[in-house]
């Protein structure tokens, strides 16, 4: 399973892994960055996530490690609940999504600006999100298929077949398809952190 991974990704994962380990939080750190893996990886465009950060300085240590490869960003949205709600996003991926014209005609119908660019169509996300209206297009940003986040909506007349990660509606297959891929990235992070907490613990029973 991990040798599927390129060395770049091996060693950009390790590092996250590693900031993970250091200290009492570690399974709270972990969740974090095994919700990420389909991110990180190059699968999903983007993840809104609700997290922890006690430590200032913790978090923009881990922004500037996340951030390492180019392609991937985050963005905070806001202070909820004593924590921040944040989307990191794969930059060239969701990008590649957003341009999608199918998905352009849909984001225009809902109001979003006829031209288009990445951080405007982000800000305008944002901004919703922060008016405590929920957007319910962010599924389109969050990589599910266009055709559940329509159906959703109530958009199109497709029937509610089931929940596996969000509510699937119609043909379940391309649903599936993307949903056992994401799968796939957490169970692959799953391995790598096991991996190198088994290496950690073999070299301090060395020491």
């Amino acid at each position: 399973m991990l040798e599927q991974l390129e060395h770049r990704d091996i060693t950009h994962l390790t590092d996250l892994i590693a900031w993970a380990n250091e200290n009492a939080t570690q399974k709270k750190r972990l969740f974090l960055i095994e919700n990420l893996a389909p991110l990180v990886m190059g699968i999903k465009p983007s993840v809104l996530m609700n997290v922890s950060y006690n430590d200032e300085v913790d978090w923009s240590k881990f922004k500037i490690l996340f951030t390492r490869p180019k392609a991937l960003e985050i963005r905070e949205i806001r202070k909820l609940n004593g924590q921040l709600q944040v989307m990191f996003y794969q930059k060239d991926l969701l990008d590649s999504v957003l341009s999608q014209r199918a998905i352009q005609q849909f984001l225009r119908s809902l109001s979003y600006p006829t031209q288009y660019s990445l951080d405007n169509y982000l800000q305008v996300l944002k901004d919703r999100i922060v008016s405590g209206k929920f957007p319910h297009e962010i599924g389109v940003f969050l990589g599910y298929p266009l055709k559940d986040v329509l159906g959703f909506m109530g958009l199109q007349p497709l029937p509610y077949t089931r929940t596996q990660g969000w509510r699937i509606y119609g043909e379940e297959r391309p649903s599936n398809e993307v949903y056992e891929s994401y799968r796939k990235a957490r169970r692959m992070m799953r391995a790598l952190a096991e991996h190198i907490d088994h290496d950690g613990q073999k070299n301090a029973i060395r020491k």
